[in-house]
């Protein structure tokens, strides 16, 4: 009987290993279908969407066989083991290169683009931006305008990490634009734009959750739940919105409700998600869905149901398989559950492990290590603090010098930011949009594409016509909303295609359109400077007379006179 029981549980495992090692068979097949019909974007979308565990059918060609080689590193990403994925894409690039001439150049290009892509995000996960932006300015050297116009979402990417929020949108807000006006799909096969859209959509959501942890303020938090539910709504009836990408857009409300303090939902949601086999097969998943419940648990007191997520979490640390992020916030999180249970000793010990993470950060400052909000870290820090100094008095010396070396980082920090020097991002002109290039000093201008320039040009000439400039709304910021794209790539367009600034390129059009009215139309003679003034959109009759003076050269009282005393002289 003892016998029997032990075959059938034997059987049972065996059944479930052998499920783990082919679970996608049949996804296997389709793939090498579409392989053997050489339909090269879906073979990238389904290798690269869903992360398959893709088993080889076919002897497959080149091109396949490297982009195969390279789908085996997301998958080896997707378990966190980054050392090993980064690794097996390095070695697949150098397949790439030593097969440059069997390549056709476009295949060639493409594979590259999708190594760099790999190389980036698990340099992301690993918190070594400035690794992730070296090998994609060195790897993207001579690459074509349109793998330079798909990489702007890293650029979006990196300026989010490194804390430069509103620059980071503005891009993934030209990224869309950029999709949308993709008509003859160069950038995007035209299955893929909507996926697209949605992954640009679901990267704002990102961006305003790390503005949020950095200021506190709660606006952010709703446009990050306006984005992710854009980015939803797009892809809930589409053939490839996969079960993964639904639970996954579970957990995301279920994050965004507890930073909202909606802790009852929160755990709702999160329970929902743990539920989710698809979902909790992916390690990144798995992780914010633990770290989410024991905050949760934390806030409520919870402490044993914390400790249970908590300490799923601790394993994964001694694997080297989660985030920065995720470190501090599990150290933080038990230090705080050790205190309510009055273990001093341990609340301590984590205490401690916090200050410890939050310094190797600062050491790192100029690397662009930056995963955790100022605002939730500095809370952290605090409390650490707090802790350390009522559990042990001695330490006195240690947390003045832990504090020292705070006050140091923030200056300097605080310094960098005002240079913008970090990782070589730096902003030459608070209107252009500066790419940043690890290592170098020199910086390059992101190509504005020929198409994006004429369309942007065509509406600013409607806009004229309809005499909008009268408004005193016509404001960079407006009109840029107007024309759906951001405030520095129209700022860029009339500095170089107006040659003046958007100050002088408005006064200018006021300034004509009121000298031929006072030229074609004596009545307004009569009115009052003031409300001229305010008829052109002025606000101010000073500023109006300024930029009249500086057009003329006399003031618009003088002006007028001139004009009446040649209209009676004639």
């Amino acid at each position: 009987m003892i016998l029997k029981n032990i075959l059938i549980v034997f059987f049972f495992v065996s059944l479930k290993v052998y499920s783990q090692k082919n679970p996608d068979l049949k996804a296997s097949q389709e793939i090498d279908s579409l392989i053997k019909k050489d339909q090269w974007d879906l073979v990238d979308f389904r290798l690269g969407n869903e992360n398959i565990n893709f088993k080889r059918i076919s002897k497959y060609n080149l091109k396949y066989d490297l982009l195969i080689k390279l789908d085996s590193a997301s998958v080896l990403y997707q378990k966190g083991e980054f050392a090993e994925a980064e690794r097996s894409v390095l070695h697949s690039l150098e397949l790439i290169q030593e097969n440059k001439k069997n390549l056709d150049f476009s295949y060639y290009e493409a594979l590259r683009h999708i190594a760099i892509t790999r190389l980036f995000y698990v340099e992301k996960r690993k918190g070594n931006i400035t690794q992730g932006l070296k090998y994609l300015n060195d790897l993207s050297k001579g690459m074509s305008p349109v793998y330079k116009k798909k990489q702007e979402i890293f650029f979006a990417v990196a300026y989010i990490e490194l804390r430069n929020y509103k620059k980071g949108i503005d891009l993934l807000n030209t990224r869309l634009n950029d999709i949308r006006n993709d008509t003859d799909n160069i950038l995007y096969a035209k299955f893929l734009k909507v996926k697209e859209i949605a992954t640009t959509y679901n990267t704002k959501s990102d961006a305003f959750i790390k503005w949020y942890k950095d200021t506190g303020e709660t606006k952010f938090l709703d446009s990050a739940q306006y984005n992710y539910e854009k980015a939803y709504q797009l892809m809930k009836d589409s053939p490839a919105f996969s079960a993964y990408s639904r639970a996954l857009h579970t957990c995301r409300k279920a994050n965004t409700t507890l930073l909202k303090k909606q802790y009852a939902l929160s755990l709702s949601l999160f329970n929902e998600c743990e539920k989710d086999p698809v979902l909790m097969q992916k390690n990144f998943s798995r992780e914010a869905v633990w770290l989410g419940k024991a905050e949760v648990y934390t806030f409520l007191k919870k402490n044993d149901s914390a400790f249970q997520y908590l300490k799923k979490l601790d394993n994964v640390i001694k694997d080297a398989k989660c985030t920065y992020e995720t470190k501090l916030k599990v150290y933080h999180l038990l230090s705080i559950n050790y205190e309510n249970l009055g273990n001093s000793k341990e609340a301590y010990k984590y205490a401690k492990l916090s200050l410890s993470e939050i310094e190797k950060e600062n050491i790192q400052k100029n690397s662009g290590n930056v995963f955790l909000g100022i605002y939730e870290q500095q809370e952290i820090k605090n409390i650490s603090e707090e802790m350390l100094t009522r559990n042990n008095k001695k330490n006195f010396l240690i947390i003045a010098c832990l504090l020292f070396m705070g006050i140091i980082f923030y200056v300097v920090y605080s310094y960098n930011r005002k240079k913008k020097g970090v990782l070589g991002i730096r902003e030459n002109d608070k209107n252009m949009d500066i790419l940043p290039v690890a290592g170098k000093k020199s910086v390059a201008v992101p190509v504005i594409e020929d198409e994006l320039i004429s369309n942007i040009l065509v509406k600013l000439e409607s806009l004229e016509s309809k005499k909008r400039f009268l408004s005193n709304n016509f404001k960079l910021v407006n009109i840029a909303k107007q024309l759906n794209t951001n405030t520095a790539y129209l700022s860029q367009i009339i500095n170089q295609h107006k040659e003046v600034s958007f100050s002088e390129y408005v006064n200018n059009l006021r300034i004509n359109y009121i000298l031929n009215e006072l030229e074609m139309n004596p009545q307004l003679r009569k009115y009052t400077i003031q409300t001229i003034s305010e008829e052109i959109g002025y606000k101010s009759s000073t500023t109006f007379t300024k930029a009249f003076k500086e057009r003329t050269g006399m003031t618009p009282s003088d002006y007028i006179r001139q004009l009446e005393k040649n209209s009676f002289e004639g």
